[in-house]
């Protein structure tokens, strides 16, 4: 059987402090609070929730309150990190025994919400009260956050554009192009993945262009996302991936978005005392057609303690999307409008 994930719902992401990360994004590139019924109805003695809209995708910061949970371990033992992706399926306990079976994948604990506080009974599912944490960090380089759709078809809930809530990309950014991991065996993981869920590799040309003697890359699509998974093949070149995957093991290293200005968004990140952990050029004309000119080389943020993970910020590097669009499995149209 395999698994059918909805689109992504959001990235949850364990922090010190969620107001300040909430904050730096904001200063920087214009980020709104979201979803924030939703996120006052998960905050409680636990933890502290904050649902922040950047792009196309929802980050939901959690800082956790009570010692013992797997957010306060997770910052204790690896430090600010993304904890878990967050998806629906269609029948969870048929997805959690799959998942067990197929793919060696457990539940790290279950809890319930208690959704009739905020859905009329008659629309409520009964089945979505429990959510599970699928303890699949080892393995994927993230936790999985399962559960059924909580209301029924008959509850018209408005639909828009993204997740967020907006039909427009909310901050001076791009939909989400991808998640970077570091993992120890980027084709194992995809294997897996493809068995699950039917991930394929997508973006093949783009991922073989970024390969290097350092370090094997793949793309491989998780629903609506996608996920970069970089092997590191030596010690030496490749400093920032393989101390993370040391570290902690499979890992978020970095969340990627274009934007329009990278000097102008350095300089805002260097008021907020916030430098790159390197900056490295693309030879985009090895792949596309008409490159800008004076293209700024990829920014990669130092934002992990803060944020959770690392962004890596370029810039579009045609004018022309039909450039591009062939390479990528993001679509960047409405980022152009």
């Amino acid at each position: 059987m395999t698994i059918k994930l909805s689109p992504l719902v959001h990235i949850e992401i364990t922090v010190p402090n969620a107001e300040e990360a909430y904050q730096l994004l904001h200063n920087i590139f214009g980020a709104k609070k979201v979803q924030e019924p939703f996120a006052k109805f998960l905050d409680g003695e636990i933890v502290k929730v904050i649902h922040v809209g950047l792009g196309d995708v929802v980050l939901q910061f959690i800082e956790p309150v009570q010692e013992g949970t797997s957010w306060y371990n997770q910052l204790e033992m690896k430090g600010p990190g993304v904890h878990n992706l967050t998806f629906t399926v269609e029948n969870i306990k048929e997805t959690v025994k799959v998942l067990e079976k197929e793919g060696g994948i457990v539940p790290l604990f279950s809890f319930d919400l208690e959704w009739e506080k905020v859905i009329p009974s008659k629309f409520l599912n009964p089945n979505a009260n429990t959510v599970y944490m699928m303890d699949s960090m080892e393995k994927l380089g993230f936790h999985l956050e399962l559960a059924e759709i909580p209301f029924t078809e008959e509850l018209k809930v408005p639909e828009t554009r993204y997740v967020t809530g907006s039909d427009e990309l909310i901050g001076n950014v791009s939909p989400m192009l991808h998640i970077e991991l570091v993992t120890p065996d980027a084709e194992k993981t995809y294997e897996l993945l493809h068995k699950l869920f039917g991930s394929e590799k997508v973006e093949i040309e783009f991922a073989d262009f970024l390969d290097t003697p350092f370090m094997y890359i793949i793309h491989v699509n998780l629903s609506n996302v996608v996920l970069q998974y970089c092997q590191p093949l030596v010690k030496k070149g490749v400093p920032s991936w393989s101390e993370l995957l040391d570290k902690n093991g499979s890992y978020v290293h970095n969340i990627t978005f274009v934007l329009d200005d990278i000097p102008e968004t350095a300089e805002k990140f260097k008021k907020e005392g916030i430098s790159p952990v390197f900056t490295f050029p693309l030879r985009w004309d090895k792949v596309i057609e008409n490159v800008k000119p004076d293209q700024q080389p990829i920014h990669m943020m130092n934002t992990l303690e803060k944020l959770g993970f690392h962004l890596e910020l370029g810039e579009m590097p045609a004018e022309d999307l039909d450039s591009v669009k062939d390479l990528l499995f993001v679509d960047l149209t409405d980022y152009k409008k």
